[in-house]
């Protein structure tokens, strides 16, 4: 999955179709950052900002029309030089207006030697003010009620802080957190959102889906190759059908390998399995490690025992070099401080001369 970053609205005005049209494939996150700063067409222009509300009104208006389940963030400056009270309530007014899901409120800091840190500022105390009025009026919305109960495709990409969660993300880029193996990482999945949250969603992955079953076909697959035939060479030939997993014909060779791949519809189908610029997957990565893992762990004791012995000569040997290494230092360093003696000694004997 591709998401786009952050973007103004003077750079996308002229190309909203063909950026909607990218928001809308499947590979891409329908989500975009837009910061307006201000709702008040006078401190954008105290800003120097190339921009004004409706500029970004219009923005938002085309995305949300053209683009299914479009998710908006923004950014808003509060008690920037000049700011009334008129204009923090038009950007109140605004935030209430389109009830974004992301905002990302920040008081107005004067960085040395801009414009703005020479302009007469604005109450420290009435900035605080606003900011707490703004992010209270924020916090009051709920952006992902309606998703409770609802199915949702999530691509999951991290674990979460907590050590018990994986992280996924939907098609808008809104955070679910579900309770899976650590094989699912780089995968997508169907999950069931259970509870809803002001910042991210927990959900259930929703047993039987698409990447559970690539999952253990993956993983089956790798054991397999592993015990019967995990050495050999041979020239590999793969075909693919229109939505299936790349088959591979004849033979594998170590350096390539056809990874199973899945497709979102049709059009997305592979029409043929590439040669050395095939890459594998990171599932099919975390796949082999735990069956390289298993595959160790399985090993002889007369194995493990050599493994031992070799482990200890290699400690031996390192800890020889480095007492090696520091005797040398320590020489080095006396015969350094004997010529820096002999040296200043002369010159004390000549000076008094």
């Amino acid at each position: 999955m591709l998401r786009i970053g952050m973007t103004n609205p003077p750079f996308i005005l002229e190309h909203l179709n063909e950026i909607a049209s990218v928001l809308r494939h499947p590979c891409v996150y329908t989500f975009l950052h837009v910061p307006v700063q201000s709702g008040s067409d006078a401190v954008l222009k105290a800003m120097n900002r190339e921009y004004t509300v409706s500029e970004f009104r219009m923005v938002v208006d085309t995305l949300c029309e053209l683009v299914p389940g479009m998710q908006i963030a923004t950014d808003i400056i509060c008690g920037f030089p000049g700011e009334t009270d008129e204009d923090f309530v038009e950007t109140v007014n605004l935030i209430k207006e389109y009830q974004l899901p992301q905002v990302h409120i920040s008081q107005f800091y004067p960085r040395p030697g801009t414009p703005a840190a020479r302009m007469k500022k604005v109450p420290s105390i009435e900035v605080k003010k606003r900011s707490r009025e703004l992010t209270s009026v924020f916090e009051a919305f709920s952006p992902y009620e309606g998703l409770k109960g609802k199915v949702e495709r999530i691509w999951i990409t991290e674990i979460a802080t907590d050590g018990v969660h994986l992280v996924g993300h939907t098609k808008g880029y809104i955070q679910v957190l579900v309770i899976a193996p650590d094989s699912m990482l780089g995968t997508s999945a169907d999950a069931k959102i259970t509870s809803v949250g002001r910042w991210s969603l927990f959900g259930e992955v929703i047993e039987g889906t698409v990447a559970i079953k690539e999952a253990a076909l993956e993983q089956n697959s790798a054991e397999v190759q592993v015990k019967n035939s995990p050495n050999r060479v041979e020239e590999a030939a793969c075909s693919t059908n229109t939505c299936d997993s790349c088959a591979c014909s004849g033979a594998e060779s170590v350096a390539q390998q056809c990874t199973p791949q899945r497709c979102e519809g049709p059009s997305d189908a592979p029409t043929n399995c590439g040669d050395a610029t095939r890459q594998e997957t990171p599932q099919s990565t975390l796949v082999r490690r735990n069956v390289e893992g298993a595959g160790k762990t399985s090993g002889s004791d007369t194995e493990k025992s050599r493994g031992d012995d070799q482990q200890v000569n290699v400690i031996t040997r390192g800890a020889v070099n480095i007492d090696r290494i520091l005797w040398g230092g320590l020489a080095v360093s006396f015969a350094t401080t004997v010529a820096i003696l002999v040296l200043l000694t002369c010159k004390i004997f000549y000076t008094s001369s």
